[in-house]
């Protein structure tokens, strides 16, 4: 059996999906808010599709932030999906509701000559690289980091923002790998193993 994931239910979104595909990448998943079970696990994942402040609502309503919070703060491995990424920043222009505040930065909306929300396949380039690998994007709000330095993956929808970011043991990306077949399905167990 692979290593032992939580996928966090905040009642956020597409948790089912990221269950199947984590699985189909190798790991033991459990789908769970119990903190007691989170912390029996090897890996945290926080998805999340919706409103930034239905998110913030749900994971700082009980337990849940702090199982955030402590889980990064131990430095074990962490994935956030979507909204799941734009919980750990300072804050959006979505909700008055503050962020986690674990990374520096904000959310603010796509502009541009351009379909909003963003839905569909675009590409992820990394620092440094010329071509890049296409996944699968919903969304209205994107992550400004306070330091490029932390991002992994820059994508473009009527400018540039962070569709991937990686520091210490947190990966997170705007991006929706269990709808990102192969590439999707890569990410995932690159982060499982």
């Amino acid at each position: 059996m692979g290593a032992r994931v939580a996928v966090l239910d905040h009642n956020m979104g597409n948790l089912r999906s990221v269950a199947k595909a984590l699985e189909a990448s190798g790991a033991d998943v459990r789908v769970t808010a119990d903190p007691g079970e989170i912390d029996r696990c090897d890996h945290l994942c926080v998805p999340g599709q919706g409103i930034f402040g239905r998110c913030m609502e749900a994971l700082c309503s009980g337990p849940l932030e702090d199982v955030v919070r402590t889980w990064i703060e131990d430095e074990r491995p962490f994935l956030g999906i979507c909204l799941g990424m734009q919980a750990l920043f300072e804050e959006s222009d979505e909700s008055p509701e503050k962020g986690l505040g674990i990374l520096g930065g904000r959310c603010t909306r796509l502009k541009g000559d351009v379909t909003i929300p963003h839905i569909g396949w675009n590409t992820v380039i990394a620092p440094g690289e010329e071509t890049g690998t296409y996944f699968y994007f919903d969304h209205s709000y994107a992550v400004r980091p306070d330091r490029d330095a932390i991002v992994a993956g820059w994508c473009e929808h009527g400018g540039r923002f962070a569709a991937s970011v990686r520091t210490g043991s947190v990966l997170a990306v705007q991006f929706h790998p269990e709808k990102s077949g192969t590439a999707g399905l890569d990410l995932l167990r690159g982060w499982v193993s």
